[in-house]
Protein backbone atom coordinates (compact mmCIF):
# COMPACT_ATOMS: atom_id res chain seq x y z
CA UNK A 1 0.00 0.00 0.00
CA UNK A 2 1.35 3.37 -1.19
CA UNK A 3 1.73 6.16 1.27
CA UNK A 4 -1.55 7.77 -0.59
CA UNK A 5 -3.87 6.24 -3.15
CA UNK A 6 -4.08 8.42 -5.65
CA UNK A 7 -8.16 8.62 -6.53
CA UNK A 8 -10.19 10.63 -9.64
CA UNK A 9 -13.48 11.92 -9.18
CA UNK A 10 -14.38 12.11 -13.02
CA UNK A 11 -17.09 14.52 -11.92
CA UNK A 12 -17.57 18.33 -12.61
CA UNK A 13 -17.75 19.56 -8.34
CA UNK A 14 -17.69 23.36 -9.29
CA UNK A 15 -21.79 22.75 -10.89
CA UNK A 16 -25.10 21.48 -9.93
CA UNK A 17 -26.11 17.93 -10.34
CA UNK A 18 -26.22 14.36 -8.60
CA UNK A 19 -23.09 13.12 -9.21
CA UNK A 20 -21.00 16.41 -9.50
CA UNK A 21 -22.03 16.56 -5.89
CA UNK A 22 -21.26 13.61 -5.07
CA UNK A 23 -17.86 13.76 -6.01
CA UNK A 24 -17.87 16.92 -4.35
CA UNK A 25 -18.75 15.41 -0.72
CA UNK A 26 -15.74 12.82 -1.51
CA UNK A 27 -13.00 15.46 -2.55
CA UNK A 28 -14.16 16.85 0.73
CA UNK A 29 -14.33 13.91 3.44
CA UNK A 30 -11.88 11.91 1.65
CA UNK A 31 -9.22 11.21 4.22
CA UNK A 32 -6.30 12.77 2.99
CA UNK A 33 -3.42 11.17 4.99
CA UNK A 34 -4.77 8.11 2.98
CA UNK A 35 -5.43 9.72 -0.29
CA UNK A 36 -4.57 11.82 -2.44
CA UNK A 37 -7.43 13.51 -4.69
CA UNK A 38 -7.96 14.39 -8.54
CA UNK A 39 -11.61 16.31 -9.97
CA UNK A 40 -12.61 18.42 -12.59
CA UNK A 41 -14.39 21.74 -12.87
CA UNK A 42 -16.09 23.22 -15.29
CA UNK A 43 -15.85 26.88 -16.57
CA UNK A 44 -19.96 27.05 -16.49
CA UNK A 45 -20.13 25.74 -13.00
CA UNK A 46 -22.93 27.38 -10.97
CA UNK A 47 -21.42 26.88 -7.46
CA UNK A 48 -18.13 28.77 -5.90
CA UNK A 49 -14.90 28.00 -7.13
CA UNK A 50 -12.99 25.43 -5.11
CA UNK A 51 -9.71 25.64 -6.83
CA UNK A 52 -6.91 25.03 -4.07
CA UNK A 53 -9.40 25.23 -1.59
CA UNK A 54 -10.18 21.78 -0.88
CA UNK A 55 -7.34 20.56 0.89
CA UNK A 56 -5.14 17.35 -0.95
CA UNK A 57 -7.22 17.81 -4.08
CA UNK A 58 -5.70 18.70 -7.58
CA UNK A 59 -8.36 20.20 -9.91
CA UNK A 60 -8.49 20.42 -13.48
CA UNK A 61 -10.90 23.39 -14.94
CA UNK A 62 -12.26 22.22 -17.80
CA UNK A 63 -12.58 25.06 -20.78
CA UNK A 64 -14.40 26.15 -24.06
CA UNK A 65 -14.89 23.99 -25.92
CA UNK A 66 -15.88 21.36 -23.51
CA UNK A 67 -16.06 19.01 -26.37
CA UNK A 68 -12.17 19.10 -26.47
CA UNK A 69 -11.18 19.89 -22.60
CA UNK A 70 -13.15 16.88 -21.43
CA UNK A 71 -11.19 14.81 -23.08
CA UNK A 72 -7.56 16.54 -21.80
CA UNK A 73 -9.44 16.17 -18.56
CA UNK A 74 -10.27 12.49 -18.74
CA UNK A 75 -6.82 11.90 -19.94
CA UNK A 76 -5.07 13.53 -17.56
CA UNK A 77 -7.45 12.44 -14.22
CA UNK A 78 -6.66 8.72 -15.28
CA UNK A 79 -3.27 9.03 -16.06
CA UNK A 80 -2.63 10.12 -12.96
CA UNK A 81 -4.89 7.90 -10.61
CA UNK A 82 -4.07 4.95 -9.22
CA UNK A 83 -8.20 4.19 -9.28
CA UNK A 84 -10.73 6.26 -11.11
CA UNK A 85 -14.25 6.47 -9.64
CA UNK A 86 -16.69 7.49 -13.12
CA UNK A 87 -19.96 7.95 -11.87
CA UNK A 88 -21.10 10.08 -15.20
CA UNK A 89 -21.52 8.30 -18.64
CA UNK A 90 -19.77 10.76 -20.67
CA UNK A 91 -17.19 9.90 -23.30
CA UNK A 92 -17.07 6.20 -22.14
CA UNK A 93 -15.20 4.66 -25.14
CA UNK A 94 -12.43 7.16 -24.89
CA UNK A 95 -12.03 6.44 -20.72
CA UNK A 96 -12.57 2.65 -21.39
CA UNK A 97 -9.76 2.82 -23.69
CA UNK A 98 -7.69 5.04 -21.50
CA UNK A 99 -8.06 2.78 -18.68
CA UNK A 100 -7.12 -0.13 -20.74
CA UNK A 101 -3.92 1.95 -21.77
CA UNK A 102 -2.78 2.76 -18.41
CA UNK A 103 -4.35 -0.63 -16.65
CA UNK A 104 -5.78 1.79 -14.25
CA UNK A 105 -8.38 0.05 -11.90
CA UNK A 106 -11.95 1.58 -12.04
CA UNK A 107 -15.35 1.86 -10.18
CA UNK A 108 -18.70 3.25 -10.62
CA UNK A 109 -22.12 3.26 -9.21
CA UNK A 110 -25.37 2.86 -11.13
CA UNK A 111 -28.01 5.07 -9.33
CA UNK A 112 -31.25 4.36 -10.65
CA UNK A 113 -33.31 1.83 -12.08
CA UNK A 114 -32.92 0.60 -16.07
CA UNK A 115 -36.51 0.78 -16.90
CA UNK A 116 -38.31 1.42 -20.38
CA UNK A 117 -38.33 5.09 -19.57
CA UNK A 118 -35.02 5.79 -18.14
CA UNK A 119 -33.28 3.33 -21.00
CA UNK A 120 -35.10 5.18 -23.16
CA UNK A 121 -33.58 8.71 -22.12
CA UNK A 122 -29.90 6.40 -21.45
CA UNK A 123 -29.95 5.59 -25.24
CA UNK A 124 -30.95 9.11 -26.42
CA UNK A 125 -28.01 10.24 -24.25
CA UNK A 126 -25.26 7.48 -25.79
CA UNK A 127 -26.95 6.02 -29.17
CA UNK A 128 -27.87 2.26 -28.48
CA UNK A 129 -28.83 -0.08 -25.60
CA UNK A 130 -26.04 -1.90 -26.22
CA UNK A 131 -24.08 1.60 -25.61
CA UNK A 132 -25.95 1.92 -22.29
CA UNK A 133 -24.94 -1.51 -20.98
CA UNK A 134 -21.38 -1.18 -22.29
CA UNK A 135 -20.75 1.90 -20.49
CA UNK A 136 -22.03 0.28 -16.92
CA UNK A 137 -19.86 -3.20 -17.68
CA UNK A 138 -16.65 -1.36 -18.43
CA UNK A 139 -15.34 -0.87 -15.13
CA UNK A 140 -13.83 -3.93 -12.25
CA UNK A 141 -16.58 -3.39 -9.85
CA UNK A 142 -20.07 -1.62 -10.16
CA UNK A 143 -21.61 -1.29 -6.95
CA UNK A 144 -25.80 -0.71 -6.38
CA UNK A 145 -26.53 2.37 -3.92
CA UNK A 146 -29.49 -0.06 -3.07
CA UNK A 147 -30.59 -3.58 -2.67
CA UNK A 148 -33.11 -3.40 -4.71
CA UNK A 149 -31.22 -1.46 -7.80
CA UNK A 150 -28.06 -4.07 -7.30
CA UNK A 151 -30.57 -6.89 -7.90
CA UNK A 152 -33.60 -5.18 -10.38
CA UNK A 153 -30.68 -4.25 -13.18
CA UNK A 154 -28.73 -7.31 -13.02
CA UNK A 155 -31.51 -9.42 -13.42
CA UNK A 156 -33.10 -7.26 -16.18
CA UNK A 157 -29.84 -6.71 -18.15
CA UNK A 158 -27.37 -9.20 -16.86
CA UNK A 159 -25.30 -6.73 -15.37
CA UNK A 160 -22.22 -7.89 -12.66
CA UNK A 161 -22.88 -5.82 -10.03
CA UNK A 162 -21.59 -6.07 -6.51
CA UNK A 163 -23.62 -7.39 -3.76
CA UNK A 164 -22.32 -4.48 -1.48
CA UNK A 165 -24.70 -1.67 -1.34
CA UNK A 166 -22.53 1.40 -1.54
CA UNK A 167 -24.24 4.16 0.08
CA UNK A 168 -24.74 7.72 -0.88
CA UNK A 169 -24.70 10.63 1.69
CA UNK A 170 -25.33 13.82 2.16
CA UNK A 171 -23.37 17.11 3.37
CA UNK A 172 -23.46 17.58 6.94
CA UNK A 173 -21.79 21.25 6.92
CA UNK A 174 -24.89 21.86 4.75
CA UNK A 175 -27.62 19.67 5.37
CA UNK A 176 -27.63 19.54 9.21
CA UNK A 177 -29.90 20.89 11.01
CA UNK A 178 -31.16 20.79 14.55
CA UNK A 179 -34.01 18.09 15.80
CA UNK A 180 -36.94 19.70 14.33
CA UNK A 181 -39.57 21.56 16.19
CA UNK A 182 -43.10 20.61 16.53
CA UNK A 183 -45.02 21.84 13.32
CA UNK A 184 -47.64 21.12 10.79
CA UNK A 185 -48.21 20.63 7.39
CA UNK A 186 -49.06 23.94 5.86
CA UNK A 187 -45.91 23.64 2.72
CA UNK A 188 -45.17 21.14 0.78
CA UNK A 189 -41.22 21.02 -1.83
CA UNK A 190 -40.75 18.98 -4.71
CA UNK A 191 -37.35 18.75 -6.18
CA UNK A 192 -36.30 17.42 -9.29
CA UNK A 193 -35.51 18.04 -13.10
CA UNK A 194 -39.44 19.19 -14.32
CA UNK A 195 -39.95 16.49 -16.61
CA UNK A 196 -42.30 13.85 -17.03
CA UNK A 197 -41.07 11.08 -15.72
CA UNK A 198 -40.30 12.57 -12.54
CA UNK A 199 -44.40 13.19 -12.12
CA UNK A 200 -44.70 16.61 -12.01
CA UNK A 201 -47.95 16.60 -13.62
CA UNK A 202 -48.80 14.76 -10.06
CA UNK A 203 -47.91 17.22 -8.22
CA UNK A 204 -49.86 19.58 -9.92
CA UNK A 205 -53.04 17.59 -9.61
CA UNK A 206 -52.14 17.48 -5.74
CA UNK A 207 -51.68 21.35 -5.57
CA UNK A 208 -55.20 21.77 -7.36
CA UNK A 209 -56.49 19.02 -4.77
CA UNK A 210 -55.69 21.29 -1.78
CA UNK A 211 -55.70 24.67 -2.76
CA UNK A 212 -55.03 26.08 1.19
CA UNK A 213 -51.27 24.34 1.26
CA UNK A 214 -48.50 25.72 -0.47
CA UNK A 215 -46.89 23.95 -3.02
CA UNK A 216 -43.43 24.79 -4.70
CA UNK A 217 -41.57 22.77 -7.27
CA UNK A 218 -37.70 23.46 -7.27
CA UNK A 219 -35.53 22.55 -10.37
CA UNK A 220 -35.80 22.75 -14.32
CA UNK A 221 -36.59 21.33 -17.14
CA UNK A 222 -38.59 20.87 -20.37
CA UNK A 223 -42.06 20.43 -18.99
CA UNK A 224 -41.34 24.26 -16.95
CA UNK A 225 -43.35 25.66 -19.92
CA UNK A 226 -46.24 24.17 -20.15
CA UNK A 227 -46.33 23.79 -15.79
CA UNK A 228 -46.61 27.63 -16.47
CA UNK A 229 -49.06 27.39 -18.38
CA UNK A 230 -51.25 25.03 -16.61
CA UNK A 231 -50.77 26.86 -12.95
CA UNK A 232 -52.08 30.48 -15.03
CA UNK A 233 -54.91 28.34 -16.57
CA UNK A 234 -56.25 26.52 -13.72
CA UNK A 235 -55.45 29.93 -11.96
CA UNK A 236 -53.45 27.80 -9.05
CA UNK A 237 -52.38 30.39 -6.49
CA UNK A 238 -50.87 28.45 -4.35
CA UNK A 239 -48.14 26.72 -6.38
CA UNK A 240 -44.65 28.59 -7.33
CA UNK A 241 -41.59 27.61 -9.44
CA UNK A 242 -38.59 28.64 -7.64
CA UNK A 243 -35.82 26.74 -10.81
CA UNK A 244 -32.67 25.52 -9.80
CA UNK A 245 -31.27 26.35 -6.31
CA UNK A 246 -27.28 25.55 -5.37
CA UNK A 247 -27.10 23.84 -2.30
CA UNK A 248 -27.35 26.92 0.43
CA UNK A 249 -30.29 28.29 -1.09
CA UNK A 250 -31.87 24.99 -0.97
CA UNK A 251 -31.25 24.72 2.70
CA UNK A 252 -32.53 28.02 3.29
CA UNK A 253 -35.57 26.89 1.56
CA UNK A 254 -35.98 24.04 3.28
CA UNK A 255 -36.37 25.27 6.69
CA UNK A 256 -40.06 26.49 6.35
CA UNK A 257 -41.00 23.35 4.00
CA UNK A 258 -43.06 20.45 5.81
CA UNK A 259 -43.77 17.99 3.47
CA UNK A 260 -41.66 16.65 0.66
CA UNK A 261 -43.43 14.97 -2.37
CA UNK A 262 -41.78 13.04 -5.09
CA UNK A 263 -44.26 11.25 -7.19
CA UNK A 264 -41.57 9.43 -9.80
CA UNK A 265 -41.76 6.31 -10.70
CA UNK A 266 -38.33 5.85 -11.76
CA UNK A 267 -35.34 6.39 -9.35
CA UNK A 268 -32.91 5.12 -7.16
CA UNK A 269 -32.16 6.10 -4.06
CA UNK A 270 -33.01 9.74 -4.36
CA UNK A 271 -30.36 11.70 -2.09
CA UNK A 272 -33.02 14.30 -1.85
CA UNK A 273 -35.21 12.50 0.71
CA UNK A 274 -31.82 12.46 2.91
CA UNK A 275 -31.26 16.21 2.47
CA UNK A 276 -35.11 16.83 3.58
CA UNK A 277 -34.99 14.50 6.38
CA UNK A 278 -32.46 16.28 7.80
CA UNK A 279 -34.64 19.64 7.91
CA UNK A 280 -37.00 17.09 9.68
CA UNK A 281 -39.22 16.88 6.94
CA UNK A 282 -40.85 13.41 5.81
CA UNK A 283 -41.05 12.35 2.11
CA UNK A 284 -44.19 11.00 0.57
CA UNK A 285 -43.03 8.38 -2.68
CA UNK A 286 -44.11 6.14 -5.07
CA UNK A 287 -43.32 2.04 -4.12
CA UNK A 288 -41.76 1.05 -7.60
CA UNK A 289 -38.31 1.86 -7.16
CA UNK A 290 -37.66 -0.11 -4.20
CA UNK A 291 -38.57 2.38 -1.50
CA UNK A 292 -39.60 0.58 1.53
CA UNK A 293 -35.76 -1.14 1.78
CA UNK A 294 -34.91 2.42 3.57
CA UNK A 295 -38.00 4.24 4.35
CA UNK A 296 -40.24 2.52 7.32
CA UNK A 297 -43.39 3.06 5.91
CA UNK A 298 -45.53 5.67 8.51
CA UNK A 299 -42.75 5.41 10.66
CA UNK A 300 -39.86 8.06 8.61
CA UNK A 301 -41.72 8.57 6.21
CA UNK A 302 -44.89 7.31 4.06
CA UNK A 303 -44.59 5.05 0.83
CA UNK A 304 -47.53 4.28 -1.53
CA UNK A 305 -49.13 2.99 -5.11
CA UNK A 306 -51.24 5.16 -6.32
CA UNK A 307 -51.83 8.78 -6.74
CA UNK A 308 -55.70 8.63 -4.19
CA UNK A 309 -53.37 6.79 -2.14
CA UNK A 310 -50.89 10.19 -2.53
CA UNK A 311 -53.89 12.31 -1.60
CA UNK A 312 -55.03 10.18 1.57
CA UNK A 313 -51.71 10.24 3.04
CA UNK A 314 -51.62 13.89 2.45
CA UNK A 315 -55.26 14.40 3.99
CA UNK A 316 -53.97 12.36 7.23
CA UNK A 317 -51.27 14.43 7.74
CA UNK A 318 -53.16 17.74 7.82
CA UNK A 319 -55.45 16.19 10.20
CA UNK A 320 -53.48 14.60 12.54
CA UNK A 321 -51.09 16.99 13.74
CA UNK A 322 -49.15 14.21 16.08
CA UNK A 323 -48.70 11.50 13.37
CA UNK A 324 -46.98 14.37 11.11
CA UNK A 325 -45.21 15.39 14.11
CA UNK A 326 -43.72 11.89 15.07
CA UNK A 327 -43.13 11.74 11.08
CA UNK A 328 -40.73 14.75 11.33
CA UNK A 329 -38.90 13.34 14.34
CA UNK A 330 -38.18 10.49 13.05
CA UNK A 331 -37.31 11.60 9.46
CA UNK A 332 -34.56 13.47 11.37
CA UNK A 333 -33.07 10.76 12.99
CA UNK A 334 -33.37 8.68 9.63
CA UNK A 335 -31.43 11.14 8.00
CA UNK A 336 -28.73 11.11 10.97
CA UNK A 337 -27.55 7.57 9.55
CA UNK A 338 -26.35 8.66 5.86
CA UNK A 339 -24.53 11.73 6.85
CA UNK A 340 -21.19 11.70 4.85
CA UNK A 341 -19.12 11.70 8.09
CA UNK A 342 -20.88 8.55 8.68
CA UNK A 343 -21.08 7.05 5.08
CA UNK A 344 -16.81 7.62 3.70
CA UNK A 345 -15.36 5.16 5.96
CA UNK A 346 -17.16 2.74 3.87
CA UNK A 347 -15.93 4.41 0.59
CA UNK A 348 -12.59 4.31 1.77
CA UNK A 349 -12.89 1.02 2.50
CA UNK A 350 -13.31 -0.02 -0.79
CA UNK A 351 -11.18 2.28 -2.86
CA UNK A 352 -8.60 0.33 -0.09
CA UNK A 353 -9.76 -3.26 -1.11
CA UNK A 354 -10.03 -2.45 -4.71
CA UNK A 355 -6.18 -0.83 -4.38
CA UNK A 356 -5.53 -4.01 -2.81
CA UNK A 357 -7.24 -6.28 -5.62
CA UNK A 358 -9.65 -7.60 -3.03
CA UNK A 359 -13.29 -6.04 -3.37
CA UNK A 360 -15.90 -7.70 -3.40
Amino acid sequence: MPDKIKVFLGAYINFTNSQNLNCLALAKYLDKKKFEVYALEIYFGNLESNIGRIEGVTIFPCFRPLVISRLIAYFWGIFHCDIAYLPKREVFKYNRFLLKVFRKSSFSTIEGILDEKNLASSVDYIGSYENVISAYSMFNYLFPISSFLGKYNSSRHNLKIQSDVLYLGIDHQTFSNTLPSFKRVRNIIFIGRLIERKGVYDFLTLAEHFPILNFCMVGDGIERENLESLIQSKNLSNIRLLGVLNPNDLAETLKSMDLHILPSRSEGFPKVILETAAFGIPSLLYSDYGAAEWIQNNVDGIVVDTLPEMVQSITDLVNDEKKYQELSVNAYKFSQKYLWKNIIPQWEKVIEDIYAHKAV
